[in-house]
């Protein structure tokens, strides 16, 4: 799904590190979930997990397990053994946007995150690390829009909006299936 246009008097939803505004949405925030018996920290834990284990490293993956600090998980995601960027371009916004799905719906905090993602409405979603050009723009958010047409990839900040559209079509959908559960029980009372 493409990411959706964004009217220009629609200011982008800024954000780098998880203790600065709107740090819900840093891959770096604490938000513990569970998936297929294995416990992460944050989704920067599950995507160095994963990306250890889609190139059959279970010694790093192992090691990523054992520390909660994502700056350790994103040095062993360096040391992955077998990394080939050809297979891992292929895999790795799938990979985040599983993991940030997990974050807003099944973490320890999911219901106020996933309120706080859909209350961004349709804003564009931006990752404004000065340091990645390819899951941030590589600009600070003080300078980020005087170099909107040098911005980096944002893979991050299109992984959230895809994120938060998922999550607003499935509660579309649970509502439209308890009204029309609802219409059914008025016709069986009548």
């Amino acid at each position: 799904m493409p990411p959706q246009s964004v009217p220009p008097c629609s200011k982008p939803v800024y954000f780098h590190l998880p203790t600065q505004g709107h740090g819900y949405l840093s891959q770096w925030y604490h938000s513990p979930f569970t998936h297929a018996g294995t416990t992460y920290a944050t989704t920067e834990m599950w995507m160095m997990v994963q990306k250890a284990r889609l190139f059959h490293d279970a010694a790093t993956a192992t090691r990523m397990i054992d520390t909660l600090d994502p700056k350790t998980h994103k040095a062993l995601g360096r040391q992955v053994k077998g990394f080939d960027q050809k297979i891992w371009d292929e895999y790795k916004s799938p990979l985040v946007e599983a993991g940030n799905y997990h974050k807003f719906t099944v973490s320890d905090d999911a219901a106020t995150l996933r309120g706080l993602l859909l209350s961004t409405g349709d804003r564009e979603i931006v990752e404004a690390s000065p340091y990645d050009r390819v899951w941030g723009i590589g600009f600070a958010e003080s300078v980020a829009e005087s170099n909107r047409r040098r911005w980096g990839g944002n893979l991050l900040g299109k992984a959230l909006e895809r994120v938060r559209s998922r999550l607003r079509e499935e509660e579309e959908r649970r509502e439209q299936q308890q009204e029309e559960e609802e219409e059914e029980g008025k016709r069986k009372a009548e």
